[in-house]
């Protein structure tokens, strides 16, 4: 399908409707241009419905999903689509999701200001009493141009608003089309010519989302902010009215009455202006040359405009040949138009003789994948001079384009001849037989080999250039060969299958996900034999609610080594556009193995449409097999003169792959893995060569005995089995109950306030939520000994975690539980789901407990260090309770004033870094177990305290 379009607008000139037309006398019929009949609105088919039902019908079928303003979509029965694109927006689409038909065709609205009836922009011209003069404006972006006094009440007539007299002697006539808006100030006499504000015309500008300038061909041009051209116009011109000739009878030499009304030839004296846009004002200025010549013949036309499409169409004269006539209305010549009388009766031009040729250019973004299998341009003839059949060639423009400012004088050359066409329409009964006004289509000729407009216009979709053709009679010298064609209705057909994309995203997963690369020094190495390629494929015809194509991807895995195919191919799906994955099965790679693969998505076409049906093939992505972790523990070694440092202060060890042998790649070892206290480590160390030594240095938060983990890790990620280096680091104080020795210390001996500060002068600040101060477990001896009593609801105190729960740490308080009815947290330290640690009393056991979760998680189970029970908890009673963890051991262990009770082991290290608790603890996302009485005196220590010195803090 083409991909939706950000709608681009231009205006048509009024040229042909205010300088006068060629004629011909006569009473020909009425033409009447062929209607874009959109009524109510079908249901909203999707591509698959769409096909579907065409299918069954045999009828190609409108995929109304797909309709823009300027362009329809149709599903046809053999699974091709057919896409019509317009030069113009024939449709708007109503709020509702409806449409009708485009109509420039003024009305007033409730407000007093005009518009047409349905635009695809916002275009407003001003009510009586405004100086806004116009308004115009797309998806929330606008400009205003004010007229420098209010206006008079327009006068409407079709898609042209008249304000009479807004200089003496001075009309301004307003036209809309469905993209845009032009103007003219029509100057009526030599004295309205004179006045003084004709020298300059200084129009007040303000705009919105957009900046103004002058663009490319020297007219109005707005940009928006990230410099794309919204709206923009011809540089503006002016002319006056000795083009107008008079017309005489005639009657054609095969029939009866007259041809349409033409164009007017050379005689018009037509002259450029200067443009000057500011942010605020717009200035044109007029040619008073032009203005003041005695020949000049009155009315004298100033025509300024503005607007914008990604489509063209124009016509170019020789009679005029510096002049444009871009985006004309209705109908224009083609061929030429001769001023002889022919068998004495017929007066074709009001001048001297002119050729005509016209221009067409439609934009191809997103065609680029577009198999074409047949193009049409069709244009809409309203007139022949004659009703014997003439031809009309086809030609791609050779080079660039055409645009707003092509001409006669700067015209492209034409390229290729891609179509003849032998016509004859629109005279009607003036023919025998008659021969009304009828599309005329341009097609290739299987019997004619030279006619190559279908793979003409493929080789532009391919590199989504624009499509431009020109429209000239076969015999620029006969007048026997001048005909009308309309230009704002022309379109271009193309069927078409839209070949998928090429599938981009290319990565293998599982267990790893690894980028693509062609580069043998860069290939990423797979430690699973059994890797899931990934792509991700698309397809233009696929849409969003998944009414598109449905889309297989193949995948092919080569052998690098030998360059050729594994029997293995793999697809996934149909499905449609999105990510596809398959999965390499077991057996098909083996270790050591280098490998290629790559992947294809085909959209299910058959018959003559399957060839393009298949997308390219992704880039090719390598990789390596390496299934084999390593073999060994790394060696750890310290550096001797480093040994009995206190905790704080930086040691180094080394690390060596310890013999280490893959069976294929020897010792492979690309880094190490390690961490203190954690058995999951994931500090990098990289050795200087694979395979080689690295060096770590280590600075040991606790004091006591430390665990170093150490893992070595090769370029495919496989980690090998985990070291355990035990080291002790002595203590940082000589004294290690001393407040300055602590992680954290909180002596709760305040009267009020909502923090307490951490008396170890780490600045780990107690925050306390809702508890009251009340007296301390020494108050008898020292008064001003205080204590937080907790309410078993919502009391509680929090910190950042001060200690690293898988590194040896101490932690000690005095409780005095009010309440043992159930579960009470005294000091917990939380992780993301669980608690690294948790001194509590629990009523299943009824004693207390030192111990925490398995692991961080939710559903973990628990590790308990208990009290002995002949040491049970007693309300209303002060009790000392410290917990110790040893890293070496994997040993947590209670004390009850000061004696130990219990121990338990765990099996996994991980550290809660989520902040710690007094008065309550974590599980998973929620708070429980709140404490019912006194907390006092509460002490972490970065290290393991031995049985003395917690004897001597129960006792002090």
């Amino acid at each position: 399908m083409t991909n939706p379009w950000f709608r681009r607008l231009r205006a048509a000139r009024t040229l042909g409707v205010l300088l006068g037309t060629a004629v011909v006398l006569g009473a020909l019929p009425a033409v009447t241009s062929p209607a874009d009949a959109v009524g109510s609105t079908p249901p909203a088919l999707g591509e698959a419905a769409a096909f579907a039902l065409a299918a069954e019908t045999g009828e190609p079928v409108e995929i109304i999903q797909q309709r823009t303003e300027d362009e329809l979509v149709f599903a046809n029965p053999d699974g091709s689509l057919t896409s019509e694109t317009s030069v113009q927006p024939q449709r708007v689409e109503r709020p509702d999701g409806t449409w009708e038909k485009a109509d420039a065709t003024l009305e007033r609205r409730p407000d007093g200001t005009v518009g047409p009836k349905a635009a695809v922009v916002d275009l407003t011209f001003a009510a009586a009493g405004s100086s806004d003069f116009v308004t115009l404006g797309e998806e929330g972006k606008s400009f205003t141009l004010r007229w420098p006094s209010p206006l008079p009440e327009p006068v409407l007539s079709g898609d042209t608003a008249e304000y009479r007299e807004v200089l003496p002697g001075v009309d301004l006539l307003a036209s809309a089309s469905v993209t845009g808006y032009s103007y003219v100030l029509e100057v009526k006499t030599p004295e309205a010519a004179r006045d003084p504000r004709l020298a300059e015309l200084r129009l007040p500008v303000r705009s919105q989302g957009l900046d103004l300038g002058t663009g490319p061909t020297g007219g109005l041009q707005a940009v928006d902010a990230s410099g794309e051209r919204v709206f923009g116009g011809q540089a503006p011109k002016m002319w006056d009215s000795s083009a107008t000739g008079v017309p005489a009878d005639a009657v054609p030499a095969s029939g009866t009455g007259t041809p349409a009304q033409e164009a007017p030839d050379a005689g018009a004296k037509v002259a450029d202006m200067d443009l000057d846009v500011t942010t605020s004002e717009v200035t044109v200025e007029p040619d008073q040359a032009l203005l003041t010549a005695p020949d000049t013949d009155f009315p004298v036309y100033i025509d300024p405009e503005a607007g914008m499409s990604k489509s063209e169409w124009l016509y170019v004269s020789s009679s005029h040949p510096s002049t444009e006539y871009h985006k004309f209305k209705k109908d224009e010549g083609v061929g030429r138009c001769s001023a002889d009388t022919i068998g004495g009766i017929y007066y074709v031009c009001s001048g001297s003789r002119y050729t005509n040729r016209m221009y067409f250019q439609f934009a191809t973004n997103g065609w680029k994948n577009r198999t074409i299998s047949k193009a049409v341009f069709e244009v809409y003839e309203t007139f022949s001079f004659s009703c014997a059949k003439s031809t009309v060639n086809l030609h791609m423009v050779a080079e660039g384009g055409v645009d707003s400012a092509t001409n006669w004088n700067n015209k492209p050359k034409d390229g290729d001849l891609m179509v003849d066409r032998s016509v004859a329409y629109g005279r009607g009964d003036s023919c025998s037989p008659d021969a009304p006004p009828s599309w005329v289509d341009f097609a290739d000729n299987a019997d004619e080999s030279n006619e190559n407009l279908t793979s003409s216009v493929s080789k532009k979709a391919a590199g989504e250039d624009p499509i431009a053709f020109s429209l000239r009679a076969a015999d620029e010298d006969d007048p026997n060969s001048w005909k009308r064609f309309r230009g704002d209705n022309a379109k271009l057909v193309v069927t078409y299958n839209t070949r998928p994309d090429k599938p981009t995203g290319e990565r293998l997963t599982n267990p790893d996900e690894k980028t693509c690369t062609t580069d043998n020094t860069k290939r990423p190495w797979i430690r699973d034999a059994t890797p899931a390629m990934s792509v991700t494929g698309t397809d233009a015809d696929s849409h969003t609610d998944g009414t598109g194509q449905n889309l297989t991807a193949a995948f092919q895995v080569w052998d690098q080594d030998t360059s050729r195919p594994l029997v293995y191919e793999g697809k996934d799906g149909p499905q449609n556009e999105g990510k596809f994955e398959r999965e390499i099965p077991v057996r098909e790679l083996k270790h050591g193995g280098a490998y290629r693969w790559r992947a294809q998505t085909y959209d299910g076409s058959v018959g003559k449409l399957k060839a393009s049906g298949y997308s390219p093939w992704s880039d090719w992505c390598e990789f390596v097999v390496d299934v084999e972790r390593p073999d060994t523990e790394p060696r750890v070694e310290p550096v001797a003169a480093e040994a009995d440092l206190p905790a704080g202060t930086k040691r180094h060890f080394t690390i060596s792959a310890n013999g280490n042998s893959d069976s294929v790649f020897r010792n492979d070892v690309e880094f190490y893995e390690w961490d203190l206290g954690n058995d999951t480590p994931t500090r990098k160390a990289d050795p200087s060569a694979l395979g080689g030594n690295a060096t770590i240095e280590v600075a040991p938060s606790t004091f006591g005995p430390n665990v170093l983990y150490v893992r070595s890790v090769d370029r495919a990620g496989n980690r090998g089995p985990l070291e355990k280096y035990f080291f002790t680091a002595d203590r940082a104080c000589a004294d290690a109950l001393a407040d300055t020795c602590a992680a954290a210390v909180y002596g709760l001996d305040q009267t009020s306030g909502s923090t307490v500060p951490d008396g170890s002068g780490h600045d780990r600040d107690l925050a306390v939520k809702g508890a009251d101060w009340v007296a301390g477990n020494n108050a008898a001896s020292d008064p001003a000994d205080k204590a937080l009593r907790f309410n078993g609801t919502t009391d509680h105190a929090t910190a950042v975690s001060p200690v690293h729960t898988g590194q040896a740490f101490t932690v000690s308080a005095w409780v005095r539980p009010t309440s043992l009815a159930k579960n009470i947290s005294v000091i917990s330290q939380a992780g993301s789901q669980g608690n690294g640690f948790n001194l509590y009393y629990s009523t299943a056991y009824k004693r207390w407990i030192f111990g925490r979760h398995i692991s961080d998680t939710a559903d973990s189970g628990l590790v308990r260090a208990m009290a002995a029970s002949e040491r049970p908890a007693t309300v209303n009673k002060w009790v000392h309770l410290a917990g110790t963890y040893d890293p070496v051991a994997r040993k947590f262990t209670l004390y009850v004033d000061g004696e130990e009770q219990g121990s338990a082991t765990v099996t996994d290290v991980w550290n809660a870094t989520k902040g710690l608790n007094i008065g309550r603890a974590q599980y998973g996302a929620d708070w429980s177990d709140p404490f019912a009485g006194d907390i006092d005196d509460v002490r972490l220590v970065p290290g393991l305290l031995s049985g003395t010195e917690i004897f001597r803090l129960a006792n002090s």
